[in-house]
């Protein structure tokens, strides 16, 4: 969510010089603000992990303070608004996770999420999935009007470009990474597939020599399991767990990789897919409409339940040169539709939406 929020509004910044921006940050978000003379950053006193307190908040304090800004139109990123709303709202929605079965989370989590999200759905003037699929979701789960929304995908930053082989070759030593190697990066939650991926990778490697697969992501819940299941496929030498990076860092790990797997079974989008292309690196992805919807047929495309699916589209990557080569490009093509120049013209229409309603 913070890589989806802070790319937004780098471009929108980028974009924008002439509107004024109130930004409501807390101690940890206030990064995400644009350091530019029409932002304004305003500190909020509130820990937004402990949800009772935010939710008091939001709908006490929070709305006292933003009514005093005037403002045309409030933007909530965190997928749901409060049951106040001091200015017409607009409201992102990332994913619909908390109606499907592949939900990681607990259960009266799910119901205050599901509460949260069909309120914001009811309540704001336009919503802004982050994916068509998302969009279909709203109407299909919720019955949310297709006219009140407004799909707003991830900005790739400027920093997300193919690198100078030299600073690749850096990174790659300084991080202690071999000259190629698979990458998939994904925080461990169930969902994201890692276990029929090591499956994949390991049918891979019994065909013969294969490129080290590289995992970046945190820890959600089941990275535990799948180190256990990586020791009893005896991946240890082959298989690297890469520590939290900085985020500059990010742009060279793509551009160090020499092929990205996305095995995801469940996305909002898929933002790294988007991000691996843009800095011209191939990819094999879930064949799942959300991150097909992103990737399209510039990517190699596989089923994720299917292990042989997998292992199939990863083999191909590795023994076709040219099938690297032409999704690299095709890729870079691809991510041009993510840039701000692509995207920022509909948000703001969307907030100019939201504003003429008042």
């Amino acid at each position: 969510m913070w890589q989806y929020i802070q790319g937004l509004l780098r471009a929108l910044a980028r974009a924008d010089r002439s509107d004024s921006f109130v930004a409501f940050v807390t101690r940890e978000s206030e990064s995400l603000a644009p350091a530019q003379s029409n932002f304004e950053r305003v500190r909020v006193n509130v820990r937004s992990s402990v949800r009772a307190w935010r939710v008091a908040y939001e709908n006490t304090a929070f709305y006292a303070l933003a009514r005093r800004h005037r403002l045309d139109c409030l933007h909530w990123f965190s997928g749901n608004r409060a049951l106040l709303s001091p200015a017409p709202s607009v409201v992102t929605i990332y994913d619909l996770q908390p109606y499907l079965r592949l939900s990681p989370y607990s259960w009266n989590k799910r119901l205050y999420l599901k509460f949260m999200t069909a309120q914001s759905v009811r309540r704001a003037r336009v919503l802004l999935p982050m994916s068509e699929a998302t969009a279909a979701g709203l109407t299909r789960i919720l019955g949310s009007d297709p006219a009140r929304m407004a799909v707003i995908p991830p900005v790739v930053g400027d920093e997300f470009q193919p690198a100078d082989p030299g600073e690749a070759a850096a990174f790659r030593e300084r991080r202690h990474l071999p000259g190629r190697f698979w990458l998939y990066v994904a925080h461990f939650y169930p969902h994201k597939n890692h276990l029929r991926l090591l499956e994949a990778y390991a049918s891979l490697r019994r065909e013969g020599p294969a490129w080290p697969l590289v995992l970046r992501g945190d820890d959600r819940g089941a990275e535990a399991e799948v180190r256990e299941r990586s020791r009893e496929l005896s991946l240890d030498k082959d298989l690297i767990f890469l520590p939290r990076l900085e985020s500059e860092e990010l742009p060279l790990l793509y551009a160090a990789a020499t092929a990205l797997v996305f095995p995801s079974l469940y996305e909002g989008g898929g933002i790294p897919v988007v991000e691996a292309m843009a800095c011209g690196l191939p990819v094999a992805v879930s064949s799942i409409p959300p991150v097909m919807e992103f990737a399209g047929a510039d990517a190699l495309s596989f089923n994720p339940l299917d292990i042989a699916s997998i292992t199939a589209a990863m083999r191909r990557m590795a023994e076709e040169p040219a099938l690297l080569e032409t999704k690299r490009r095709e890729g870079l093509g691809r991510a041009a539709g993510f840039r701000t120049e692509a995207v920022i013209p509909r948000l703001l229409e969307a907030y100019a939406r939201a504003a003429a309603s008042r």
